[in-house]
């Protein structure tokens, strides 16, 4: 091989050296970013599709409406504004992006818990309609849990507790209260209404006491 033909070949194999080289650079595997928009399914009117905004740390590059990796269909826990996420790249193309998770940091620690434990504390901010975790279920059992309130509901009956101490049950069947040991109810006032009969037994003696007024009304009062 001449000379000339050496060095016009080893000029090729540089050509694709550099070539090689660069396309590995532009090769995106993985980044670390930062949330600065989000993009929930909020209602079903909109066309929102669980994505958000990123902003690659220490590149000024914004990565728009970048989907959200799910870890299991029917589960939605969208990142916050400031989030410190980390986004890869299908077949390295930065131009299809998907935010894999997110990532605690000297900032945004933790929440404290122990070998073994499940602790779920999100940093929402004081705006309680983002607080709300939702599980339903296909057989009609849904769990809400909000900032004020717990609610479950089992069909058409309904279970609702009140941080101010409220407590509502509704149900459009039977409620059954049963226990095996004593039953005790206390209030300031309790008020019992039947739009039917009404009936209470003792299955052995039974006290009514007033300390003050007792009135007892009806059209026939039977007392054997």
């Amino acid at each position: 091989m001449l000379q000339g033909d050496i060095n016009t070949m080893s000029t090729i194999v540089e050509t694709i050296r550099k070539v090689a080289r660069s396309e590995i650079r532009r090769v995106r595997t993985m980044e670390l970013g930062v949330v600065t928009s989000i993009f929930p399914h909020a209602s079903q009117n909109d066309k929102d599709n669980y994505e958000c905004n990123v902003k690659l740390k220490n590149k000024d590059l914004e990565l728009r409406k970048v989907p959200i990796a799910t870890q299991g269909v029917g589960l939605s826990y969208v990142p916050s504004v400031g989030d410190l996420v980390l986004v890869g790249f299908v077949e390295g193309d930065i131009n299809h992006p998907i935010m894999l998770g997110r990532l605690y940091n000297d900032k945004d620690r933790p929440p404290v818990s122990k070998d073994e434990e499940v602790v779920f504390l999100p940093p929402y901010s004081k705006k309680s309609d983002r607080r709300r975790l939702h599980v339903e279920l296909p057989g009609g059992m849904i769990l809400t849990l909000k900032d004020d309130s717990l609610t479950v509901e089992a069909g058409k009956t309904r279970l609702k507790i009140e941080v101010d101490g409220d407590v509502t049950v509704e149900s459009e069947a039977h409620v059954k209260l049963q226990a095996k040991g004593d039953m005790t109810i206390s209030a300031s006032n309790i008020k019992i209404k039947s739009d039917q009969s009404f009936e209470i037994k003792a299955g052995s003696t039974a006290d009514i006491k007033a300390n003050a007024t007792m009135n007892i009304k009806g059209s026939v009062i039977n007392l054997n």
